[in-house]
């Protein structure tokens, strides 16, 4: 586990100790927001190999800080190779505790400066979503990205920020019996862009309550996180929010490691190709490149052979079930597939293929009953009621691809294989319209949030 933001100068002596022991945390960022907290933060990162830090201003310092403070804190991080942030910096509007004008040029500074140094940014917003999406627009933050530190905003900020490429933390609040809002927007949040940070010594998760909190208490935050996304375990939790850190705070291999098979909630993944014959606006291969889907990174640079595949599968019964899914269509690759399937089921492992359903466009129809007794479960992403809105949203080649999902999806029922059709709620999409088109054609439905991917 990764946390993303801590101030380990602040913690009790025996919880710093206990917290540099901690075997389960990999890496820690550290936070320096003053003169002081940041030359403590410097001295941390380099007296221990798992401890990086984040350098800056807090809003609260703003009516302190002049540009002399900024040329001291460039000098800092072209000294001190471990700083992998700037910040934290930002408004907070709530407390006042500086000029509202000082704090909002100050943080145009640290932008400024985060730019120049290609470094991140480490964002504090309390009762000032508004202003601190125009500033980070204004001043071109989206150049560097960075992280929405301990966020409890609007879903609609969410969106702004993960579109101007930061990402989105959430802290100790997320356990509070109060925060509904916050869990509700976390549901709703990319799962390429979730991060995890307990801010210790302050905001101690609920079942802790009451005493001051420390990095290793991160676990019961991730809990909560792994009971509020689908398909999620507190494993695969660790791992997506730990690459994640690693991504936006280039530490280790920054997660781009090459993934032909990988492990979600006890369900084996196969990524079969990075071939795809839709372009839809929701997919994040199209407008971002990101193929990062819970900690793994689902893209390789060749198609697998069908023997590199079974290799790494071993034995299917260990798995719930295996899963053909990736970032392409699976079906694009059907000799490969079917004898995947034929593998896995001959040694008692249970098959889902995740599809576009468009395999009519490339195949003829006889070719579905190639793979009954092989295939257990047809996963179908339709994502809309109708043509018009299919074309719009999935963006596909041929004119009639809805008819032909729709023809697959009442070919795979008569044939006698389980179909479960899904959509996603992208803006524009009907989602009750697309439920009743599935429950008229016969098939179970699965409502799925946009960008909540895995």
């Amino acid at each position: 586990m990764i946390d993303t933001h801590c101030h380990l100068d602040l913690l009790r002596r025996e919880d710093l100790e206990e917290t540099l022991r901690d075997g389960s945390l990999e890496y820690l960022l550290t936070v320096g927001y003053d003169r002081k907290t940041v030359e403590n933060a410097v001295r941390i990162a380099r007296e221990n190999d798992r401890v990086y830090c984040a350098v800056g201003f807090h809003p609260h310092e703003a009516d302190r800080v002049s540009l002399e403070d900024i040329e001291w804190l460039r000098d800092i991080v072209l000294k001190n190779p471990k700083v992998r942030a700037i910040g934290e910096t930002g408004l907070d509007f709530y407390k006042d505790y500086s000029d509202r004008k000082k704090q909002e040029e100050v943080f145009r500074w640290q932008i400024n400066l985060a730019r120049e140094l290609g470094l991140p940014l480490v964002i504090h917003m309390r009762s000032a979503e508004e202003e601190t999406i125009r500033i980070l627009k204004e001043e071109k933050a989206y150049e560097v990205g960075g992280i929405m530190h301990c966020f409890t905003g609007s879903y609609e900020t969410m969106r702004k920020a993960v579109d101007l490429g930061f990402y989105i933390s959430y802290s100790g609040i997320l356990t509070y019996k109060n925060a509904g809002n916050v869990r509700e927007v976390a549901k709703r949040t990319p799962t390429a862009r979730i991060l995890l940070e307990t801010d210790a010594p302050f905001l101690t998760p609920q079942p802790v309550r009451g005493k001051p909190n420390r990095p290793s208490y991160i676990w019961y935050t991730a809990k909560v996180l792994a009971e509020l996304l689908p398909n999620s375990s507190l494993e695969d939790v660790d791992r997506m929010t730990s690459e994640n850190a690693k991504l936006i705070l280039n530490l280790g291999n920054n997660g781009r490691k090459e993934t032909i098979t990988y492990v979600i909630n006890n369900k084996l993944y196969i990524n079969l190709t990075n071939k795809c014959n839709l372009h839809c606006a929701f997919c994040q291969r199209e407008r971002e490149r990101d193929f990062m889907v819970k900690g793994y990174w689902v893209w390789v640079s060749r198609d697998p052979s069908v023997e590199e595949v079974v290799r790494e599968i071993g034995d299917p019964t260990r798995y719930e079930e295996v899963v053909f899914c990736g970032y392409g269509e699976p079906t694009l690759r059907f000799s490969a597939l079917k004898e995947i399937a034929k593998y896995v089921k001959s040694r008692g492992g249970k098959v889902r293929v995740d599809t576009n359903g468009l395999m009519f466009t490339f195949l003829p129809k006889e070719k579905l009953k190639e793979l009954k007794g092989l295939v257990d479960v047809w996963s179908v992403s339709l994502n809309a009621p109708d043509r018009e809105t299919y074309n719009r949203v999935c963006r596909p080649v041929q004119p009639d691809a809805f008819e032909k999902v729709v023809d697959f999806i009442k070919t795979a029922l008569r044939e006698g294989f389980e179909v479960v059709v899904s959509a996603v709620d992208y803006p524009g999409v009907d989602m009750k319209k697309t439920e009743e088109l599935v429950k008229r054609l016969g098939a179970k439905w699965k409502y799925r949030h946009y960008e909540v991917v895995g």
